[in-house]
């Protein structure tokens, strides 16, 4: 783990804030920095802070002024290290506008800043220590973020918005940035210059020069060696970043479009400031023993900066930040801003760790284990030793004063114990065996990884290339001159073909087996129009920008549409033609002094058409005749066509009328039994509540009957004996209970009756609406909605969401599925279906499957899922009203009975 390093640096006073008669607030001393409130009474409001750098650059004449230089050697060379080391680094400039912090990262004039430094220390050294056994690359790219938009300041199309994207194994990155790679620092200089031309700045009230965006500059360093035989392979990401100044309105007097672009600034900066404090608080509690600690939220997605900077901020890498300050007094709330920023800054802690190539890893993995297993056939002189080292490791963990001591000697004795228990086991043979074979496999991945970095750096210094990126564009570019391949016949031709011309004469010819070796062509095209030596281009090497091209004896040679005749200078941009093959002539050197004068060329492809235009005079009498035989073929087989097709027609129009009769018929009939059997629904239930009451009304009649005869019985029989009076009456009370359980029944009957009823009711309703819903709006109906995909296997399965009639359910789908449905629309509704388009079939091989970005599959299946939904809302919204079509007037039931597709579970 590593804290952020933190630097603070004083200006001196810029010529406003002298015409202001500003005086200097800020002392230093060391590592020391000392701030004092112009509003204190008597000065006493001093505020003190500690960084890892004080630099005081007021004044010149101070001994203690610091320089860029000193600036460098503390801080770039940090960067250096880190960097050949195979860590990640980053350098930021933080503070307000006008306070210095452009100048500490880019210079002015001769006084060079750290971002040149950097770049420059770095091929510096490259270039000492590069030889056989260790090679190094660069790549850089450079951006701005202005008003919360990434644009890419090394691309011609400077001015197009990129977009911040977020891959989940390296982080977020600029989609279609454009990356370069570079050799030397010259390449870097220029690189920069051009960048920094392209960039926004304006002036404001506070600075001439004012920034107006923040501006990374991006290194991917590369290094791979042997180090003792073992391969070492190394990437370093390098981010030096100098990030636009915050700005009081006040102060700086912006209106219009500069207003907009501090408000940018400062939302981008207090997101920078939220994240640095939410780190220092994380990194705080991380070191905290207490358990249950609060999990703090860290901002990055606030800003464009941030989310850029996630790494560098708080991951993986060695991070420096460089606090710019203004000495002034007018100036001291944004100064003390800028330095308690600092402060927290200094209290993060980052993990940085070396990024090396994962074929490495396992080779020096593969290089300890055989050094242990070396060592284990030692036999008793081993044993002897690790003897020596247990007993040195009891005498460790008896003499622990502390419990972390205690615990890392207990450890180490455990160690020493494995390692004991292993020697004494394992069989000499057996030892041997394995050591085989781990060297084995040690000798092939360093073979395997040398071949591969050793062929490409070879071939790329050998033909001086060099490969720009610019989004989804990748430029060759070479200094040699060279033709570029323009065959436009071979369809089969896959890749870009340049032809080098070597210093001297390079011969251009076909291949023939005939002759010697040292007779071949030097280029070789394969044509029968191509005779074995075709012609000859001279090249006088790199002093001489002069190509000429000579064809051969009986050789036509064709140069932007004009036949040679004797050897004839090659300008930049001409066109050979040798036969039917085309070539572009390409010299870096002419085109460079073309620029530089400002000619203009005859365009090449106005010569390649007058070219074929020659071809087409030749070829046209020839095949006047042919074209009018086709011609009347085709307008014969266009009459049959049209024949036929009417007559398709037709039949199809009488099925449809006859499947639409058809159809009106069972309807019709449909609706007399639906009705019917409402009549009797009807008629059945009057006659069942009819029943009911008459029960009921029978029943009342026999209770009051009972209760009559009951009184009268008591009135007549008064004298009669108690016991026999009490058993009638209990008599009475059963014969009253089970005449209440009769009630009942009744009642229950008659409640079932009513729900039966609604249930009749309820279909009567669904009918109704299944009869009039070709009148309703579609999504009152319908609705379809194509939402998640599975991976099954080999393919993906899709899930449909359906309503209708306000009944839901769902299906899954693969989409062959969807083409089965098409296929059946097209024969059961005919043209209409074909007039709505399904979406086409993207054929993804399994090798472009396992290449694809996770995120770029997704992206493709989203894409795929909303065309399948949208093409079934065509295909349901266009036919639903038509007689005839499984979606006219139907329910869930008959939708499923007519068309398996909606079933669900209907097909696998």
């Amino acid at each position: 783990m590593s804290n952020v390093k933190v630097a603070v640096r004083c200006r001196p006073m810029n010529s406003r804030e002298e015409s202001m008669k500003s005086s200097c607030i800020i002392s230093m001393k060391k590592n020391q920095t000392w701030l004092t409130n112009p509003n204190s009474a008597g000065g006493d409001d001093v505020k003190k802070f500690t960084f890892d750098h004080s630099y005081w650059s007021y004044d010149k004449e101070d001994s203690n002024f610091t320089g860029q230089e000193k600036v460098f050697d503390d801080l770039g060379s940090e960067v250096l290290t880190a960097a050949y080391d195979g860590y990640n680094a980053c350098v930021f400039a933080y503070g307000q506008t006008g306070a210095g912090k452009s100048y500490t990262m880019m210079g002015y004039g001769e006084d060079v800043g750290l971002i040149p430094r950097i770049c420059e220390g770095l091929f510096a050294r490259a270039a000492e220590e590069s030889d056989e056994d260790k090679k190094f690359g660069a790549v850089v790219s450079y951006l701005e973020i202005y008003n919360e938009r990434v644009k890419d300041l090394l691309s011609d199309s400077h001015s197009k918005n990129l977009r911040v994207r977020e891959h989940p194994k390296t982080g977020p990155f600029v989609d279609g940035l454009s990356e370069h790679d570079v050799t030397d620092f010259s390449q870097i200089e220029q690189l920069m210059e051009f960048g920094n031309n392209n960039r926004t700045t304006a002036k404001t009230g506070m600075n001439d020069t004012s920034s107006r965006s923040h501006a990374v500059f991006t290194i991917l360093f590369k290094q791979a060696s042997f180090v003792e035989g073992i391969p070492s392979e190394k990437l370093s990401k390098i981010n030096l970043v100098d990030l636009a100044g915050s700005e009081r309105t006040s102060a700086t007097g912006a209106t219009g479009q500069r207003l907009v672009e501090g408000g940018n600034i400062n939302k981008s900066l207090t997101t920078l400031g939220l994240c640095i404090s939410a780190l220092a608080d994380r990194s705080k509690a991380n070191a905290s023993p207490k358990k249950g600690k609060k999990k703090v939220f860290v901002p990055y997605r606030d800003s464009v900066l941030t989310w850029l900077l996630k790494d560098s901020l708080g991951g993986n890498s060695k991070t420096i930040m460089v606090a710019a300050v203004s000495p002034a007094n007018v100036n001291y709330g944004e100064t003390l801003s800028t330095l308690h920023y600092a402060n927290r800054a200094k209290n993060i802690v980052n993990k940085p760790i070396v990024n090396e190539d994962e074929n490495v890893r396992i080779i020096r993995e593969l290089r300890a284990e055989v050094e242990r297993l070396k060592s284990l056939m030692g036999g008793d002189e081993e044993i002897a030793a690790l003897e020596a080292q247990r007993k040195a490791a009891l005498e460790r963990v008896e003499a622990a004063g502390t419990e972390e001591e205690k615990v890392q000697a207990q450890q180490q004795l455990e160690d020493v114990d494995s390692k004991i228990q292993e020697s004494q086991t394992l069989e000499k043979a057996a030892i041997v065996k394995q050591l085989a074979v781990s060297e084995q496999m040690m000798q092939n991945l360093t073979s395997q990884w040398k071949g591969k970095f050793d062929s490409m750096h070879q071939m790329l210094e050998d033909r001086r290339l060099a490969f720009k990126e610019e989004g989804r564009a990748l430029t060759v570019e070479t200094e040699l001159p060279h033709f570029v391949s323009l065959n436009l016949d071979d369809r089969l031709e896959t890749g870009i073909v340049l032809y080098y011309i070597h210093e001297g004469s390079t011969v251009i010819g076909r291949q023939d087996a005939s002759l010697p070796e040292d007779e071949q062509p030097d280029i070789a095209l394969s044509h029968p129009d191509v005779l074995p030596k075709h012609c000859i281009v001279e090249f006088g090497g790199e002093e001489s920008t002069e190509v000429t091209i000579s064809p051969c004896e009986g050789a036509e040679v064709w140069l932007d549409g004009d036949l040679l005749s004797e050897p004839t200078p090659l300008e930049q941009g001409g066109t050979i033609q040798i036969g039917h093959i085309m070539l572009r002539f390409n010299h870096p050197a002419q085109a460079a002094k073309l620029r530089e004068s400002g000619q203009v060329q005859k365009p090449g492809h106005i010569l390649h058409e007058r070219m074929r235009n020659r071809e087409k005079v030749a070829e046209l009498t020839e095949k006047v005749q042919q074209e009018e035989v086709r011609r009347m073929q085709q307008a014969e087989e266009a009459a049959e066509m049209k024949l036929k097709l009417q007559s398709e027609n037709e039949e199809m129009k009488r099925k449809i009328e006859e499947l639409e009769a058809a159809n009106l018929k069972r309807v019709e009939e449909l609706q007399l039994r639906e009705k019917e059997a409402e009549e009797e629904k009807e008629e059945a239930h009057k006659a069942y509540l009819q029943e009911i009451e008459q029960a009921i009304k029978l029943t009342e009649e026999n209770y009051e009957r009972s209760q009559r005869e009951r009184e009268e019985s008591e009135a007549q029989h008064e004298e009669e004996d108690r016991l026999v009076r009490e058993k009638r009456e209990r008599e009475a009370r059963e014969r009253d209970i089970q005449q209440r359980i009769e009630l009942k029944k009744i009642q229950e009957e008659k409640e079932r009756a009513v729900v039966e009823l609604r249930k009749a009711q309820h279909l009567e309703g669904q009918v109704e609406k299944k009869k009039n819903s070709s009148q309703q709006d579609f999504y009152k109906v319908w609705g379809v909605k194509v939402r998640d995909f599975t991976r099954r296997h080999d393919y993906y399965v899709f899930k449909v969401e359906l309503s209708l009639l306000g009944e839901r359910w769902e299906i899954l789908r693969r989409y062959s599925h969807f083409e089965d449905l098409h296929k059946l629309m097209k024969l059961r509704v005919g043209n209409l279906a074909k007039q709505i388009p399904f979406p086409p079939k993207h054929v993804l091989t399994g090798f472009l499957k396992n290449r694809m970005a996770k995120e770029k599959m997704e992206d493709f299946h989203k894409k795929r899922a909303h065309d399948l939904e949208q093409y079934l809302i065509d295909l349901v919204s266009k036919t639903y009203k038509i007689k005839g079509s499984p979606f006219y007037e139907v329910d869930r039931s008959d939708l499923e009975r007519k068309l398996a597709f909606f079933r669900k579970g209907g097909m696998a």
